[in-house]
C-alpha cells in the first residue's frame, strides 16, 4: 500500500461503500479523491471537501456546509468549489451518496460542455486553421454551426463583400469541410456544380465572377 493509499484509506473506505471504485491522488495540498477520471473531492487533515458549484453548491449551504478557504493564496482559486459537509449529511447514507453523485454529474457534464465548445470550433474542421476562423470571425461567423447555417457559399460572398482577399481554394476549402472531407477529394463535376451556384450568388452581390473553364483557380 503506498503513502497516499495509506493516508487515504479512511475516507477511501467510508466513499467506496457509498459509491465504489474511489481513487486518490498527491495535491498541492492535501489528496485529491477521483471516480474514473472525475476529481469530485479533496481530503485534507482528516476533512474531506466535496466540489459543487451552482445549485448543488447552494443546496449544500444551505445544510451547513462551509466552503474551503486555504491560507495559500496560490491555492485560494483552485479549491473555492470544495465543501466540507455538515453532519446532517455524512450521517445520512443516502444523502451523502446523492451529493457526490450529482458532484461527479456536475463535472461530467462541465466536460461534455468543453468537449462540444471544441467540435464547435471552425478550426476543428477538415481542411480549415485558425487563420480561417479568425477570417470568418471578422465577419460574424463565429463557429461551426453558424458557418453550416450560412453555408460555403455565402461565407464566401459575405468575405467578398467585405473586402477581404480570399481565392478559389478558400472556398473549395470551406465548402468540402461542411461535408467533412479533405478538399483534394472534391471531384470536377463536383466544383464545377458548386462553382455555377457560387457565381451566381457572387452576381447578385454584385461582385466579380470566377471563370468556369478552370474551377482550380
Amino acid at each position: 500500500m503506498s503513502i497516499t493509499e495509506k493516508n487515504t484509506l479512511k475516507i477511501r473506505t467510508v466513499l467506496n461503500n457509498l459509491i465504489g471504485n474511489v481513487t486518490a491522488k498527491t495535491l498541492f495540498t492535501g489528496y485529491g479523491l477521483y471516480y474514473k477520471s472525475n476529481m469530485f473531492g479533496v481530503y485534507q487533515s482528516d476533512i474531506f471537501y466535496l466540489r459543487a458549484k451552482n445549485h448543488l453548491a447552494e443546496y449544500l449551504e444551505n445544510k451547513g456546509a462551509v466552503r474551503w478557504v486555504s491560507s495559500d493564496h496560490r491555492s485560494r482559486l483552485m479549491i473555492s468549489s470544495y465543501y466540507q459537509l455538515p453532519l446532517a449529511i455524512t450521517q445520512n447514507p443516502l444523502l451523502y451518496q446523492k451529493v457526490i453523485i450529482e458532484s461527479i454529474q456536475q463535472i461530467q457534464d462541465e466536460k461534455l460542455s468543453e468537449n462540444l465548445k471544441k467540435i464547435n470550433r471552425i478550426k476543428g474542421l477538415p481542411n480549415l486553421t485558425i487563420k480561417y476562423e479568425r477570417l470568418l470571425s471578422k465577419v460574424n461567423i463565429t463557429n461551426v454551426q453558424e458557418l453550416k447555417t450560412i453555408g460555403a457559399v455565402n461565407s464566401y460572398v459575405r468575405l467578398k463583400k467585405n473586402g477581404f482577399l480570399v481565392n478559389i481554394n478558400f472556398f473549395w476549402n470551406l465548402f468540402a469541410a461542411l461535408q467533412n472531407r479533405s478538399a483534394n477529394m472534391l471531384t470536377d463535376n463536383e466544383k464545377s456544380a458548386a462553382l455555377k451556384i457560387l457565381n451566381v450568388a457572387l452576381a447578385n452581390a454584385g461582385l466579380r465572377q470566377i471563370k468556369t473553364n478552370n474551377p482550380e483557380k
